[in-house]
C-alpha cells in the first residue's frame, strides 16, 4: 500500500479552528482522504441521518472536521447505520454547545492510531514474509477483517441498547 494510501487522523491542532464553508471541508478532507472523496451529498446525507449535526450559517466547525474524519475510517468497515450508533449520540452532543465526549472520544482514538496502524505494518509484513500466494493472503486478511468486524458488531449491539 503506498504511503498516501494509508488511513490518516490529523491531530486536532493541524483541524482548521474557524467556520469553513461547504467547498473549503470538500478540499480539505480531499487533501487527508484522497483515495475516498467526500461530496456535497454525502454531507448533507450524514447531517440527515444525524450522524454529523448541522453546521452553523452554512459554516463547518473543526467539531464537524474531527466527525468526518472519523466518519471517513468507519465507513471503510461499518454500515451508516452503525455508524449512527457509534457517533450519533456525540453528534447531537455537539449539536447542543457540548464538545467534550467528542474531543476525548477523538484523542483516544488518535492516541492508539498510530500504534495500531504499526502493528498492522508488522503483520501485513509477517504475512507477506511466509506466504507467496497472493490468494492465501487475501484470504488471511479477509480473515482478520472478519475477526475484528464481528467484534466491532458485539461492542455496537451492546452501545444501540
Amino acid at each position: 500500500m503506498k504511503k498516501e494510501e494509508m488511513l490518516k487522523l490529523p491531530e486536532i491542532s493541524e483541524i482548521p479552528d474557524f467556520g469553513l464553508y461547504m467547498d473549503q471541508v470538500i478540499t480539505y478532507m480531499e487533501k487527508s482522504y484522497p483515495k475516498k472523496p467526500l461530496t456535497k451529498t454525502m454531507i448533507n446525507n450524514y447531517s440527515k441521518d444525524k450522524i454529523l449535526y448541522p453546521s452553523h450559517k452554512k459554516k463547518y466547525a473543526r467539531e464537524h472536521l474531527m466527525l468526518l474524519a472519523l466518519i471517513q475510517i468507519l465507513k471503510r468497515t461499518l454500515t451508516l447505520p452503525e455508524i449512527k450508533i457509534l457517533l450519533g449520540p456525540v453528534s447531537k452532543e455537539c449539536a447542543n454547545g457540548h464538545t467534550e465526549s467528542l474531543y476525548r472520544l477523538y484523542e483516544d482514538f488518535h492516541g492508539l492510531f498510530n500504534t495500531t496502524i504499526s502493528h498492522s505494518e508488522e503483520l501485513r509484513n509477517r504475512v507477506s514474509e511466509n506466504l507467496s500466494d497472493s490468494r492465501v493472503k487475501i484470504l488471511v486478511y479477509s480473515l482478520i477483517s472478519a475477526y475484528f468486524g464481528n467484534l466491532s458488531e458485539e461492542l455496537l449491539a451492546e452501545a444501540d441498547q
